[in-house]
């Protein structure tokens, strides 16, 4: 069986086109199939007119009163499920629903295990998209590519098995709740060209807060993808922060308390050593939280202050062996200085000071 999900919100002229003609697409392929109208309480009465439809097809209509939103929406339509395969599409007619057999018989035949509409194949498109929409498209698109080879990252039109989704955690921000199945989820995928139309009946949910919810996304997916990645460039963003914290301090207790720059620089290193582990602990480590403060703060700060020895150290044999004592040569040695010194103090961070079983 095939169940197909719609979210809705305010959809109360399209939902009376699109259910029959979902209905009558797939009685035509002898299909066995229902629909999941899972709506956000929409104070048009989209959901009533749904209802009115289970009295003549298939279909189920799920109101949400909290909670709300596309994606979240999408999790709940699975949830109530009885096909083995699930279809999401948009209910605002931007889907072609006579390409909905196109996207079940791949799957039914084992093709693979979910089909995902593009419009960035050959037989795909977008007619009626102004050119800033297009671009904001492809922009989007190709920020995804470091976490799926798909052509059109950003769609909206996917059939997956549904054991496919089986114990993977589905936690999607936004809208893109396709991006999510197919980072987490791992499946087979085949592409199926779509003609996107534009809404005619109704209003776009696009907004800017929209967009902000994909970018931040889009880091959430980067970090399921690649974990010591994205890890390692929370670890450099806070140590960069820290050198602010550090200079704030050191001029300061100069300037204003009429310390010894010497004197002022310990102090100085103390505060960005503790902003750094609060915010590692907290942000960058997460499963930090759970070790013992006093404890991994020593530890911290003696990984920290070997890093600076590493640094010292690097730099002294690339000045003395390798003739980098003027400019901009002893710039470069302390870079590469500093960047062995980070790559320690990560790997010490992570392994040591904010690891579980090193402070069992």
């Amino acid at each position: 069986m095939i169940s197909i999900i719609l979210p809705t919100y305010n959809e109360i002229d399209n939902i009376n086109i699109i259910i029959p003609k979902i209905a009558e697409t797939l009685d035509r392929e002898g299909f066995k199939w229902e629909i999941i109208v899972v709506d956000d309480n929409s104070p048009d009465g989209t959901a009533s007119v749904a209802e009115v439809f289970g009295e003549k097809y298939p279909v189920k209509v799920c109101v949400r009163k909290t909670d709300r939103g596309l994606s979240k929406a999408v999790i709940k339509g699975f949830e109530l499920a009885e096909g083995d395969i699930c279809l999401v599409m948009d209910a605002d007619l931007s889907h072609p629903v006579e390409k909905i057999q196109d996207m079940v018989k791949p799957i039914i035949s084992n093709e693979c295990d979910a089909t995902v509409g593009s419009r960035n194949i050959p037989g795909g498109g977008c007619a009626e998209w102004p050119f800033f929409r297009r671009i904001v498209s492809k922009l989007a698109g190709y920020m995804a590519k470091g976490v799926t080879s798909m052509s059109d990252p950003t769609s909206g039109f996917m059939a997956i098995r549904k054991g496919i989704l089986d114990n993977i955690d589905i936690d999607p921000l936004g809208w893109k709740i396709v991006l999510e199945v197919t980072v987490k989820a791992q499946p087979r995928i085949k592409e199926i060209p779509i003609l996107f139309s534009e809404r005619k009946m109704g209003k776009s949910k696009l907004s800017l807060k929209t967009q902000i919810d994909y970018l931040h996304h889009l880091w959430r997916l980067y970090s399921f993808r690649y974990p010591e990645i994205t890890q390692f460039l929370k670890f450099c963003m806070v140590g960069f922060s820290g050198i602010f914290i550090d200079t704030a301090v050191l001029v300061c207790l100069v300037e204003l308390a009429f310390f010894d720059p010497r004197l002022a620089a310990i102090f100085a290193f103390t505060a960005a050593v503790s902003w750094n582990y609060f915010f590692n602990r907290v942000w960058t480590f997460k499963q930090g939280v759970d070790t013992k403060i006093a404890h991994t703060y020593i530890t911290f700060l003696i990984i920290c202050i070997i890093g600076l020895g590493i640094r010292i150290g690097i730099m002294h044999l690339l000045i003395r062996y390798a003739g980098m004592s003027e400019m901009p040569w002893y710039i470069l040695a302390s870079l590469l200085g500093v960047t062995a010194a980070t790559i320690f103090n990560f790997l010490g961070s992570k392994h040591i000071v904010f690891s579980r079983w090193f402070h069992k």
